[in-house]
Order: structure tokens, then C-alpha cells, then sequence
């Protein structure tokens, strides 16, 4: 019954990350697809990108509460204490390739805010912190996270936390730098040829597919 209870919770993760709260929103709102308008990203950046600070706060909330959400309910209904590993994954998974867009989402980071925000709230808010000053600092979301994710595995480490843990932060930080760099391949080896360095941190808004 564990395992069952497991699978169950790790399937519930993945339909919850599956939620598309940025396409939703700015549907609703401009009435277009957030993955033809701007940077093309589902997440929280392009929703305020496109719609406003309000648009991509509430974005940000409820991508952030789905990765706290999965990974406090294995708790909540008693599963294994490993279950929070793969749900914690699983909602990642989710809102990078969501089951109710074509497997076409986001890039993960608010997902996995709210996972570790719920197994490692002090240490999370610690990386935030670093993350939203190198923002305020250098007007740059891709760095701030950058630097925010590394500060937190390294983190992880040095206050000895649970192997699980560690590993499950250092896979998370991997899947979400993978998803990004897949995702803007094209933008950053057009960068490398130009030698346009900073253009390597930066997202470009191309135009509206026809």
C-alpha cells in the first residue's frame, strides 16, 4: 500500500505541475498563447512580460504553492518519507513539460522555489535573498537564479543536510539549467557566433509565430 499511496501522490505531482497558470492567465487576459508572445516561456517572467507585475506575481504564487503543495501532501496523508523525492521531481517535470499543453511549458524555477521553500524554508530564504539582490543589482533574472540555485546546493552541503536532500536539490538545480539551456539553444549559439557575451544572459522577445 506505501508504494501505491507513492505512485498515486508522484501522479498527482505531475498533474499538479501540469497546471498552466501563466498560459491561463494571459489568456484570459490578452486572449493570446504566452508560448507565442514574448520570450515564450510559460512561467511567471513572461507573464509580467506580458500582462503586468500583478499578472506575474499571481503566477509566481501559484507555480511556487504547486512545488510547496506536492511535496508537503506525502505528509500530510502519511506515505513513505522518500515519496517527497519524487513528488518533489515529478511536479518539476510537470510544469516543464505539462500534460495539458503538448508537453511545452516553462523552465521550472517557481516549481522548485516551492519545493525547497517547503523542505528547506531557511536556506531557501538565505538563496532569495542573494537572488533578489544580484536582480536589483544587475536588472538580470538569469543570473540572480543562476547564482540562487548553486548558493542553495552549496548550501545543502555545507550544513550537512540529508543525502536525499542534497541530491534531490542538485538534480533539480540540474534539470531546470538543462531545460534552459534546451529551451534557448538557438538564441545562445547565435550568441556564441556574434560573441555577444552578455546576450548569453539575456532573453529575447522574438516575433509571434504566424
Amino acid at each position: 500500500m506505501d508504494w501505491l499511496l507513492a505512485a498515486l501522490l508522484s501522479l498527482g505531482a505531475y498533474l499538479l505541475g501540469s497546471i498552466p497558470a501563466a498560459y491561463i492567465l494571459v489568456r484570459r487576459v490578452r486572449g493570446v498563447d504566452i508560448r507565442r508572445v514574448g520570450s515564450r516561456n510559460v512561467g511567471a517572467l513572461n507573464t509580467f512580460q506580458q500582462v503586468g507585475l500583478w499578472g506575474g506575481l499571481l503566477v509566481l504564487l501559484f507555480d511556487t504553492g504547486k512545488g510547496a503543495l506536492a511535496v508537503l501532501a506525502p505528509g500530510w496523508v502519511g506515505a513513505p518519507e522518500w515519496t517527497v523525492y519524487s513528488t518533489g521531481v515529478l511536479v518539476a517535470l510537470g510544469h516543464n513539460w505539462p500534460v495539458f499543453l503538448g508537453f511545452r511549458g516553462g523552465k521550472g524555477a517557481a516549481s522548485i522555489l516551492g519545493v525547497s521553500l517547503a523542505l528547506l524554508p531557511v536556506l531557501t530564504l538565505i538563496a532569495a535573498g542573494v537572488t533578489l539582490l544580484i536582480v536589483l543589482l544587475l536588472r538580470n533574472v538569469i543570473i540572480g537564479a543562476l547564482v540562487g540555485f548553486i548558493l542553495l546546493d552549496a548550501l545543502t552541503v555545507i550544513t550537512h543536510q540529508g543525502p536525499g536532500l542534497i541530491a534531490l536539490c542538485f538534480f533539480l538545480t540540474f534539470l531546470v539549467t538543462t531545460t534552459y539551456l534546451v529551451s534557448d539553444r538557438e538564441r545562445m549559439s547565435a550568441a556564441i557566433k556574434a560573441r555577444q557575451w552578455r546576450a548569453l544572459f539575456y532573453e529575447t522577445h522574438p516575433a509571434p509565430e504566424e
